[in-house]
C-alpha cells in the first residue's frame, strides 16, 4: 500500500502498549483497577482499537494490552496487525514482559525474566540482557518523559529517544477543544506528539505518516476518571 506503509503502522503500534489515561503515574503499592478502550484513527477514519486493563497485586502493577488494526483501500483490507502484551512493573521499572505480535503475517514474540536488577529478554532474534531500570513506551508513567532509552515491546529493541516539552496548546479531541501540554518524542525517524492534561494525565497521541496522513489515539472518554497524577 503506497499511501500508508506497514512500517509506519507497526512502529507506532508497539510504542502504544500502555496508555492508561488517568492511572497513578508510577508503579506503587496503591490499589489500581482500570480498563480503557482507545480509538485509533487514520485521517479521522477508524482503523481499530486498543484495549488496556491495569491491576495491582502487592507492590506490582500489571498491564494487559490488546490491539487490533485493519487498514483498507477501496474497501479491501491491505494491512492487518494484532498485538498482545502483559507487563509487570515494580517501583516504576519493568520487571517482566511477555508479548506476541502478528504484523501482517510476520510473527514476533518476547519472553523475559528479571534478576539482580537485570532484565533478560528472549525474542525471535535471540536473547539480550538490559541493566538498570527499564521502561517501555508507557505514557501513563511520567518518568518516561525523562528517559533516554525505551523498550520496544514488539521486537525487544532498546531504543534511544529524545523527548521535548513543547508547552501548552489546544488539542482537538473530536468532541471539544481542550488545553493540554504537548511533549514531542523522537525515535529513529519517527516523531510522536503526546498530550497531557494539566494534572499530567495522558490525553492523546498524534503522529504524521510519511504520506502526510495523521494517525491519532483517542480514549473513548478523553479526560478519563480515577486517581489523579502523582505530584
Amino acid at each position: 500500500m503506497s499511501i500508508f506503509t506497514a512500517r509506519i503502522i507497526h512502529v507506532l503500534l508497539f510504542t502504544l502498549v500502555v496508555v492508561a489515561a488517568s492511572l497513578p503515574l508510577q508503579a506503587s503499592s496503591q490499589s489500581v483497577q482500570q480498563s480503557w478502550n482507545f480509538r485509533v484513527l487514520l485521517d479521522d477514519k477508524p482503523i481499530g482499537y486498543h484495549l488496556v486493563d491495569i491491576g495491582s497485586e502487592a507492590n506490582t502493577i500489571m498491564v494487559h494490552t490488546q490491539a487490533n488494526f485493519v487498514v483498507s483501500f477501496l474497501f479491501i483490507p491491505v494491512y492487518s496487525y494484532a498485538h498482545e502484551t502483559r507487563e509487570y512493573w515494580k517501583d516504576g521499572c519493568l520487571v517482566g514482559i511477555t508479548s506476541t505480535t502478528d504484523d501482517n503475517g510476520d510473527e514476533y514474540f518476547i519472553n523475559s525474566n528479571q534478576q539482580d536488577n537485570r532484565l533478560s529478554l528472549v525474542t525471535q532474534d535471540g536473547g539480550k540482557t538490559i541493566d538498570g531500570c527499564v521502561r517501555t513506551f508507557a505514557y501513563w508513567d511520567i518518568e518516561l518523559l525523562k528517559s533516554d532509552y525505551l523498550l520496544n515491546t514488539q521486537t525487544g529493541e532498546y531504543q534511544p529517544v529524545l523527548i521535548t516539552d513543547m508547552g501548552i496548546g489546544q488539542l482537538d479531541t473530536g468532541q471539544s477543544q481542550v488545553e493540554a501540554r504537548r511533549y514531542r518524542l523522537v525515535c529513529e525517524d519517527l516523531t510522536i506528539d503526546l498530550w497531557y492534561t494539566k494534572e499530567m494525565r495522558w490525553l492523546a497521541l498524534e503522529s504524521m505518516t510519511d504520506s502526510g496522513s495523521m494517525l491519532r489515539y483517542l480514549p473513548e472518554k478523553p479526560t478519563g476518571s480515577g486517581p489523579g497524577a502523582r505530584s
